[in-house]
């Protein structure tokens, strides 16, 4: 192996070990606009923040009142973060929905972080609400939320106090941190190979064509009521699913096609023996032929 190919490989290494989660708060920083900061709020932030392993600046956002996150991988180029947090104090909220201008508030907000994801933290709502006029109802609030997630795909929370604006903040700083490792693991999730191999205790492994009996006795037993014993029996029987598929298929009376099956007890050749049964027979029927959705196997 040539020298760079080993430092490209040590180099892949590293990033992989800094996304997992534990490693990849260290690589965080959490900007955080002095607007936020006032009172005991930033006290609380900086602790919540600091207690989950994030750094943390004071800097002037592109928008007051927001959070954003940058990541700093060593040897990679440091990196916005997708997720944007900001932060709407219930008294501009009633303001905003009172004067119609919310929905603009929202366009502008995009425009500003095009392609990022945006929550709103709302700051003391619930409060403020309860201390209002009413001039604005709770239909009229609720309306011109689901319309910002609606149009924008923007979502929210409520935050009520200084404790739980710092562990909001904290739980989506977590989230952030993770995401690129969730996002790989989803990606191998998706990809058919990884069901084949050898990545947890659970998993069949498949090699030179050596392992596929073992899968398939372990999908029927995935059946209420299916044993290994049962299992053995059919897949003895069909020793592939297409080949029981094609029985089924051909059968006159495929629903029984399975029931009398025998199934050997634990116990060597001389042990008592019973037959698979009409009911996990119909189930496997079911299951293999039915076009419909709402069928309960």
């Amino acid at each position: 192996m040539s020298q760079s190919s080993q430092y490209s490989t040590k180099s892949e290494k590293l990033r992989k070990n800094a996304l997992k989660p534990g490693e990849c708060q260290k690589y965080i920083t959490v900007e955080i606009d002095p607007g936020i900061v006032s009172d005991n709020c930033g006290s609380l932030l900086n602790q919540e923040l600091s207690q989950g392993g994030f750094n943390t600046e004071i800097n002037s956002q592109i928008l007051p009142m927001t959070i954003t996150w940058r990541r700093n991988l060593e040897g990679f180029s440091e990196s916005t973060e997708e997720m944007v947090l900001h932060v709407i104090l219930g008294q501009d909220m009633l303001q905003n929905v009172k004067e119609g201008s919310f929905r603009r508030r929202i366009e502008s907000l995009k425009e500003l972080y095009p392609g990022k994801s945006i929550v709103i933290l709302l700051y003391g709502l619930k409060d403020t609400f309860r201390k209002s006029d009413r001039s604005v109802s709770r239909n009229d609030i609720e309306v011109s939320l689901v319309e910002a997630q609606i149009l924008h795909n923007c979502c929210h929370r409520l935050v009520e106090n200084p404790a739980e604006l710092a562990a909001t903040a904290a739980q989506f700083s977590k989230s952030v941190a993770e995401t690129p490792f969730k996002r790989e693991e989803l990606e191998k999730a998706l990809n058919e190979d990884f069901y084949f191999g050898n990545n947890s205790r659970d998993n069949v492994k498949i090699q030179n064509g050596v392992g596929y009996s073992r899968l398939w006795q372990e999908h029927l037993i995935k059946f209420p009521q299916v044993t290994l014993e049962i299992a053995q029996a059919i897949s003895g029987e069909y020793p592939l699913p297409r080949l029981l598929a094609d029985a089924l298929d051909t059968s006159e009376d495929p629903e029984n096609l399975l029931a009398d099956i025998p199934v050997r007890r634990s116990g060597g050749p001389l042990a008592a023996q019973r037959k698979v049964g009409q009911e996990l027979s119909k189930k496997i029927f079911t299951m293999y032929t039915t076009e419909n959705p709402d069928d309960v196997v």
